[in-house]
């Protein structure tokens, strides 16, 4: 019971470290949900145009783009291009060929250069209106060859001009909800780790003090039933830091409980074990309270970021990737994508995410195994696989 009082104790001084990763998970987590509205409706998409035709077909396609979507202009270089993509100022860049006008004329498919964010759905949704609007040019000019350019022209932006309403099918705007929160999970790997990281390494570092040490020498419990007391204590503080946060995503998002909520839990939950074992290992060796923010904005911080947490993960460089590769932020990251992005669980979703689930085990296990050494030199906790022997 003194243990648990201590370990209390000491967890109020340090208050602000949890109400810190609480507020950068709520405030994260509104604004990914945020960014999912209910009503799903199509808007006018920013597209620069970079036209290379003076033909009059080339200009016809670009005066129609300009009614249906909000054209802007940019600077033709590519780093302009790629920031204007990056940070959403733009979501497609077309670049039509001098050729256009005349491939048009020969019933030949041009070859238009488009440039837009990886897996983007307005790709999609841009490139069918161009095809559609050349497609119905084409028709027309074969139609009635004896009708001029400008003629079919008016013809073709009248056809393709007809509006309607699309209504997604509830299973498109459940995906959506589900990517996104599969984002505010992965949030988790920086607040939730930090908060336990912090949480145990302050303790371990409190008791670890040399007059503690001393004091607690003469207390009537050993080194090792107050190693085991701290360590359980350890992990009840921590199973409800757990609890909060992974309460915390599923009230935030207004996720129900199903088959993603479930394993977007037991990912946390995994997630968890490493934590709790990382933390321990570290507090079992560090013995200077800056060392705590240290690992917090090195390792913890900085394996969030290479590992797709705050940067999408498609962007980054081969290299990043590889390094986030050693570190358990990344495989966490890869099955909340997995998660999020997955509409049935089928085998190779099974497969994808045992896979994952394996790496995050055997980093819980190498933590915990070296955490066990670690206070076995030091005359805490001790285990063995063998049974010894029984002298006579």
């Amino acid at each position: 019971m003194s243990v648990f009082k201590a370990t209390l104790g000491i967890l109020k001084k340090n208050l602000g470290t949890l109400i810190l990763a609480l507020a950068i998970s709520l405030g994260i987590s509104f604004a990914y949900s945020g960014s999912n509205p209910a009503a799903t409706e199509l808007e006018k998409l920013n597209v620069v145009i970079f036209n290379k035709d003076d033909g009059n077909t080339a200009k016809q396609l670009e005066t129609y783009l300009k009614q249906t979507m909000n054209v802007v202009s940019l600077e033709n270089t590519q780093e302009t291009i790629d920031d204007a993509l990056f940070f959403g100022k733009v979501n497609y860049v077309l670049t039509i060929p001098s050729s256009l006008s005349q491939e048009i004329k020969l019933g030949k498919q041009p070859n238009l250069t488009i440039q837009v964010k990886p897996d983007s759905f307005n790709q999609v949704y841009i490139d069918s209106i161009i095809n559609n609007y050349l497609s119905t040019y084409q028709f027309y000019r074969e139609a009635f060859p004896e009708k001029t350019d400008t003629e079919i022209g008016h013809l073709t932006t009248k056809n393709v001009a007809t509006s309607g309403k699309i209504h997604f099918a509830s299973s498109y705007d459940q995906s959506k909800k589900n990517t996104a929160t599969g984002k505010v999970f992965g949030v988790l790997a920086y607040t939730m780790f930090m908060t336990i990281f912090s949480s145990i390494s302050l303790v371990s570092l409190a008791f670890n003090r040399k007059e503690i040490k001393h004091r607690n020498y003469c207390s009537p419990l050993s080194k090792r039933t107050f190693s085991r007391q701290q360590f359980i204590i350890q992990i009840g503080f921590c199973l409800v830091f757990w609890l909060v946060f992974v309460s915390l995503v599923l009230f935030v998002t207004k996720s129900r409980f199903d088959q993603h909520s479930a394993y977007f839990i037991l990912n946390t939950f995994l997630l968890f074990l490493v934590a709790v074992s990382f933390s321990n290992l570290v507090g079992s060796i560090i013995n200077n309270p800056d060392m705590v923010s240290g690992i917090n904005n090195v390792f913890i911080l900085g394996s969030a970021f290479v590992s797709g947490v705050f940067v999408p993960a498609e962007i980054l460089p081969d290299i990043v990737t590889k390094v986030a590769s050693f570190t358990p932020s990344y495989w966490y990251m890869r099955n909340c994508t997995l998660i999020g992005n997955t509409s049935q669980f089928n085998s190779e979703f099974s497969t994808k995410f045992q896979f994952n689930t394996i790496i995050l085990l055997i980093f819980s296990f190498i933590f915990f195994l070296l955490t066990m050494l670690v206070r076995k030199e030091h005359g805490g906790l001790k285990f063995s696989l063998v049974k010894p022997a029984i002298e006579k």
